[in-house]
């Protein structure tokens, strides 16, 4: 049996908002190829350097991220979710939006994220958020 798309998603959402590396880590692919695209353009190709970038960010106690899907469309061993997201570096701060485009793949009987492609809405925002 095929399983749930929708509550993948929502396990790797709470993965992110919890900062829970190992979660975060069982949703990525099994593969030695895993694009991961950030804001800047700059382009990771492994999945241990997006788990590395992910270990530092985590780190960081104090940024708010909230994610909703916008679109997604579930074939028989492919998914797509298309989330926008807002994040802050801590509670103060006014937040701003991302577009994260997420390809999946039914592998080992699970949902793992093949792709990951962010977009700033506001580079200049994330930017200095970030610096």
């Amino acid at each position: 049996m095929k399983p749930d798309f929708d509550t993948a998603l929502q396990q790797h959402f709470a993965a992110i908002s919890n900062r829970d590396i190992e979660a975060f880590k069982s949703h990525l692919t099994r593969g030695d190829t895993l694009y991961t695209i950030v804001q800047n353009g700059h382009a990771f190709t492994t999945p241990s350097e997006t788990i590395e970038i992910h270990k530092q960010w985590f780190a960081d106690p104090n940024w708010i991220w909230e994610g909703s899907v916008v679109h997604k469309v579930v074939g028989e061993a492919m998914a797509m979710a298309l989330v926008k997201y807002q994040y802050r570096a801590k509670a103060g701060d006014a937040p701003f939006s991302t577009w994260l485009v997420y390809v999946f793949q039914l592998q080992e009987g699970g949902w793992r994220i093949v792709h990951d492609q962010n977009t700033a809405l506001d580079y200049a925002a994330f930017a200095s958020a970030t610096s």
